[in-house]
């Protein structure tokens, strides 16, 4: 656009002012000759204005579908790669459970008998480990007995795999020689009517063949689960000893969780979106009718229900394409755009009505066809004003008037036929727009508003792409960060499967990607064992990195002093230091003397340790607080003691756990955290940490979980 631009001056003045001219020239108008030319003036306009309102149509068609269908496809792709990381992780979950179950075959001398136990059928909703065995398997061979005792140390392992993977509901190890060992609530059905326990042939199942004949980790077809109803998948590999199979390791998953994952990739009201597998089954819809619906209890095949292009576009697909076509689908045309959940081989679809993407357009033109009425009610009404003036001209000027109106008509037109060659002119990527004219009138501003309208959509596009790679980067840097401070605590239980004095169990989880709790625990040595909770001012990255340095500083000084009192007057100074940001840390910290019972502990601003006696009920145990640590330099704690006593039980906490939020945000309280305790006092350690995160979600219902929550429970056992 030329930057000096002269005062505008309305298309209604020009045509009085060319009016005017005529007239002081020619001082009479053959009326005739005037109509004519003005007449044709009027269709020029009208055709011209609907020439350029069909050039923008096609254009703006285009720019709008472009953008759209990149858009759609790239949805589509990263809610694809959302799904794929629920089968990577849980393929990862297996295939550690294997390398377990091949590491106790190759070391055996450095595992003791663990004995195993038959499925309990009065207790058939909680989560347990058993046994079943084929109908061909020796029980009375001693080599088979020391087998089943071998791998009796993967129960901890089973439990803590479905105990803490929300999306497992059962993993397991079958053996070649006939007997499987598994985790899961469902155990009552292994059953009959009479109540005898049913053999079980692992090694006639689908995941256990396949697994074998092609090796490596494998997913099965989904199939319903015989004892739920539900859709489930089974991930499973073979285990060695040298080159000799001993079993297959493996767990189920239901996936009525991707239901949220597949509607999640619906776009705009009138979207769809659904879940295939490779053979082209439809596993979710969120079409409840025609060629793309799951089919209820019978899984639909999108295959045998379609055909034509929207057949070939779902065999593509299948096949590992990734793109994007404007289809037919149930009569009505569509956007169409897939991905592949490379992990088990299936496509997720996305569909939007033509109709969506085109709006835009629509909009538009509208708005062109209202200014097109605006310019012709116009060229009326200076018509009709043009013919009474004319009435008194003259026929000698006929010649001149008809020149002039000729000319009039050219200099009107032809702006916005030069605009319509412009617009014709914008085609594929490039949205680029320029107009060197200056008509100081309504095309000039007409001309501007689209130039303003290509520019933005440039820029537009540039924008999401940045943002889109940004949000992946960060998104890839959490994820590692999130596993990176996971892995810093003590994950692996039972944490001393040597020890048979007490039993320790412990987990944390953070409100955001990362998080400010942490707990620790570690032997000083064989009968002194230290217990650490602390939790971090503040959320997300600043606080795990305070985490990290408020961790890795206690730890170390335990390694000087066995007073919990001087190691935390130590850590406080250390972490006072350099502290720009005044962050800060509550800390209980304590030792046990496992032999006597004996505890010596420190309250750092902490929340009130819970205690229960050999045969009691959970109770707070009110110890003295002193100052949070990373404040003030040259902070005084109190150290007491306390007394565990065997068959007693230690309980700790962030406060993420009485401050837990429900919908109403009313806390849930250390009082709902003491009756969820002594619902079932008795229970080992990590059956407790169950029973309270079950109540706390119970209580929290459909609210954001808003703070880290970390618990640890310890048991000193009786002797």
């Amino acid at each position: 656009m030329n930057d000096a631009k002269k005062p505008m001056v309305p298309l209604e003045k020009k045509v009085f002012r060319a009016i005017l001219g005529v007239l002081a020239l020619t001082l009479v108008v053959v009326i005739t000759v005037i109509s004519f030319q003005l007449g044709q003036l009027r269709e020029s306009m009208i055709s011209a204005n609907k020439e350029t309102g069909q050039e923008v149509e096609g254009l703006s068609s285009q720019a709008v579908g472009d953008i759209m269908e990149d858009s759609l496809l790239r949805l589509t792709t990263e809610k694809a790669g959302t799904a794929d990381a629920v089968f990577s992780d849980f393929a990862r979950t297996v295939s550690v459970l294997a390398q377990s179950a091949q590491y106790l075959y190759e070391h055996e001398e450095e595992y003791g008998d663990v004995a195993v136990h038959l499925p309990d059928q009065k207790n058939g909703t909680e989560l347990d480990v058993y046994v079943t065995y084929s109908e061909n398997a020796d029980l009375d061979s001693r080599d088979f007995t020391d087998e089943q005792n071998l791998v009796g140390n993967l129960q901890g392992e089973l439990l803590s795999v479905t105990a803490q993977n929300e999306e497992i509901n059962s993993d397991y190890f079958a053996s070649e020689s006939g007997f499987m060992l598994q985790a899961d609530d469902i155990y009552q059905g292994q059953f009959d009517e009479q109540g005898n326990l049913l053999s079980f042939e692992a090694k006639e199942r689908p995941w256990y063949k396949e697994a074998v004949e092609k090796g490596g980790i494998h997913f099965t077809d989904p199939t319903r689960d015989v004892s739920t109803g539900d859709f489930a998948i089974m991930c499973s590999t073979p285990v060695y000893r040298q080159d000799e199979l001993v079993g297959v390791a493996g767990a189920g998953m239901y996936l009525s969780g991707l239901e949220e994952t597949v509607a999640d990739a619906v776009i705009g009201e009138s979207g769809s979106a659904c879940l295939i597998d490779g053979h082209g089954d439809i596993i979710f819809s969120t079409r409840e009718f025609g060629e793309l619906a799951s089919g209820g209890e019978t899984l639909a095949n999108a295959l045998e229900n379609t055909q034509g292009d929207l057949n070939g576009f779902i065999s593509a697909a299948i096949g590992g394409a990734q793109e994007i076509s404007l289809l037919p689908v149930d009569g009505e045309n569509v956007y169409v755009s897939c991905a592949s959940l490379d992990t088990v081989g299936w496509t997720l679809l996305s569909v939007l009505p033509e109709d969506t993407v085109t709006s835009a357009t629509t909009e538009l033109i509208e708005a062109l066809g209202r200014k097109n009425s605006e310019m012709v009610q116009e060229a009326d009404r200076l018509f009709l004003s043009a013919f009474g003036l004319l009435l008194i001209a003259a026929v000698l000027l006929v010649v001149i008037t008809y020149i002039i109106s000729r000319r009039l008509s050219s200099r009107l037109v032809r702006p916005i036929v030069d605009l319509t060659n412009k617009v014709s002119a914008i085609k594929g990527d490039d949205l680029s727009f320029r107009w060197d004219q200056q008509t100081n009138d309504e095309i000039d501003v007409l001309a501007d508003s689209f130039g303003t309208m290509t520019k933005r959509i440039e820029q537009y596009i540039v924008d999401i792409t940045a943002i889109t790679a940004e949000k992946e980067r960060i998104g890839a840097e959490l994820s590692v960060a999130k596993q990176i401070q996971a892995d810093m605590l003590p994950c692996i239980f039972p944490a001393f499967p040597e020890r048979d004095d007490f039993d320790i169990y412990a987990n944390m989880s953070p409100a955001k990607e990362v998080g400010g709790d942490f707990y620790d625990f570690f032997l000083l040595d064989d009968d002194h064992l230290v217990m650490v909770m602390a939790d971090v001012s503040g959320k997300g990255v600043p606080a795990a990195l305070f985490m990290v340095i408020s961790k890795t500083i206690i730890k170390n000084q335990t390694q000087f002093s066995d007073s919990p009192k001087q190691i935390l007057e130590t850590a406080n100074n250390l972490l006072q230091e350099n502290n720009a940001e005044d962050m800060f840390v509550t800390v209980w910290l304590g030792i046990l003397e496992i032999s006597t019972g004996k505890l010596k502990a420190v309250n750092a601003g902490h929340e009130y340790p819970v205690t229960r006696g050999a045969d009691g009920k959970f109770e707070l145990l009110k110890d003295k607080h002193g100052m949070v640590l990373g404040t003030m330099p040259g902070m005084k704690y109190r150290e007491y003691e306390a007394e565990i006593e065997e068959g007693g039980c230690l309980f700790l906490y962030t406060d993420g756990v009485a401050e837990a939020t429900d919908t109403k945000n009313e806390l849930y309280g250390t009082e709902r955290m003491l009756e969820a305790l002594n619902r079932d006092p008795m229970a080992k350690p990590q059956q407790l940490l169950v029973n309270v995160r079950a109540d706390i979600d119970a209580f929290v219902g459909d609210a954001p979980q808003f703070d880290d929550i970390t618990m640890l429970a310890m048991e000193r056992k009786k002797q």
